[in-house]
């Protein structure tokens, strides 16, 4: 669901521009890129953006917990709802200390 939320915000702040064709995103490996462009394909019908395609290209990202501190790659299976959840201990991180959508670039038509 983190995944609808977040191509939601990214829409209301690309939906101003006009004649776009790509949108290149990097995202965090919490989030899917299947997700997010299935999101995206269902949000943008009747936005400026209809008719553009969004490219994700997956980030890497470690995460130190603060409570054991194991540090691992965190992916898409440690989030729990609104949390990354540590794979040894279970103590939670709230998804938004972790989770970025950066955008790359804008291809217009």
């Amino acid at each position: 669901m983190h995944d609808h939320h977040v191509v939601v915000a990214l829409i209301e702040r690309l939906s101003r521009l006009e004649h776009v064709r790509e949108v290149r995103v990097r995202a965090a490996r919490v989030f899917s890129p299947e997700s997010l462009t299935q999101a995206y394909e269902m949000l943008t019908p009747s936005t400026p953006l209809e008719g553009s395609r969004l490219v994700v290209e997956e980030r890497r990202e470690e995460h130190t917990c603060r409570a054991c501190g194991r540090t691992w790659e965190v992916s898409a299976d440690d989030v729990a709802g609104h949390v990354v959840l540590c794979p040894t201990c279970g103590n939670p991180t709230p998804l938004e200390d972790i989770a970025a959508l950066e955008v790359l670039g804008i291809v217009r038509r």
